[in-house]
C-alpha cells in the first residue's frame, strides 16, 4: 500500500509540472515586451519649435520601436521639425534639427508671397528678422488717394485722411533673399539681402503692387529690447 501511495504521488507531481509547464509556455507565447517611446501628441508643422506639450509617451511594442526612436520628452524639447510630424507619429531623431529651415513660404496656404526691395536709406529693413511681424505703412507720391487705392481687408487709413497714407498692420515677415533669388538667413552668411518677402492676401498684394507705384513703402517695427 506503501508503494502504491508512493506511486501515486509520482504521477500526481508528473501531472502538477507538465501544467505547470504548458501554464508557461502558453504565457510566453502571449508576452510581448513594450518599450516606452515619444510620440506628437499633435501635429506639428515643419519647421515648427517643439515644445512639451506637443509631445507624449506611449509605450508600444519592442518590435515596433525604431533604432533611431527617441525615448525622452526632453531630448525633443527646443528642437525643429525637419519635416511635418503628424498626431500619433513616434519621434525620429532624424525627422528633428537644430537649425531654421531656409524655406521661404507662407504659412497660412491660402496666402502669397510679396517681395519688396528697400531703397538705400531704408536701412531698418535690415534689422527685422524672419518670421518678425511688422506694419507696412505706404505713404502716396500725391495727396488725396481716396477712391483712387484699392481697398483690401486690413488696410487701415491713418487720420487725416487727406494725406493718403495707408497702413497694413501685422504682416508677417517670410524672409529674405539675395539678388540670385536665394535665400538668406538672419545673423548673415556673406551673402547680402536685397529683397524682403511678406506674407499677405490677394488683396492685399495688389494693394502693395499698386503702392510699389504710387508711392514709397515703409515697414515699422518695435525693437527686441532683449537682444
Amino acid at each position: 500500500m506503501r508503494r502504491y501511495g508512493w506511486i501515486c504521488g509520482a504521477f500526481a507531481i508528473i501531472i502538477l509540472l507538465i501544467v505547470i509547464e504548458m501554464k508557461i509556455i502558453s504565457n510566453a507565447s502571449g508576452y510581448e515586451t513594450r518599450e516606452k517611446v515619444v510620440v506628437a501628441a499633435r501635429n506639428i508643422g515643419m519647421d515648427a519649435v517643439i515644445t512639451g506639450d506637443m509631445l507624449e509617451i506611449r509605450e508600444i511594442s519592442s518590435g515596433a520601436v525604431h533604432r533611431d526612436a527617441v525615448r525622452n520628452i526632453d531630448e525633443a524639447v527646443g528642437m525643429r521639425a525637419a519635416a511635418d510630424i503628424y498626431d500619433g507619429e513616434v519621434l525620429l531623431r532624424g525627422r528633428l534639427t537644430e537649425k531654421e529651415s531656409d524655406a521661404v513660404e507662407a504659412l497660412n496656404k491660402s496666402n502669397r508671397l510679396f517681395s519688396l526691395k528697400p531703397e538705400w536709406d531704408q536701412v531698418n529693413a535690415w534689422q527685422l528678422e524672419k518670421d518678425q511681424y511688422v506694419d507696412v505703412v505706404f505713404v502716396p507720391n500725391h495727396l488725396n488717394q481716396d477712391g483712387v487705392c484699392p481697398e483690401a481687408p486690413g488696410v487701415l487709413s491713418v487720420p487725416p485722411a487727406q494725406t493718403g497714407i495707408r497702413m497694413m498692420k501685422n504682416i508677417r515677415i517670410a524672409g529674405f533673399v539675395d539678388e540670385d533669388g536665394e535665400p538668406v538667413k538672419d545673423g548673415g552668411t556673406g551673402k547680402v539681402p536685397r529683397y524682403i518677402l511678406l506674407e499677405v492676401t490677394q488683396e492685399q498684394a495688389v494693394f502693395l503692387a499698386y503702392a510699389k507705384s504710387n508711392g514709397r513703402v515703409e515697414l515699422s517695427a518695435i525693437p527686441d529690447r532683449d537682444k
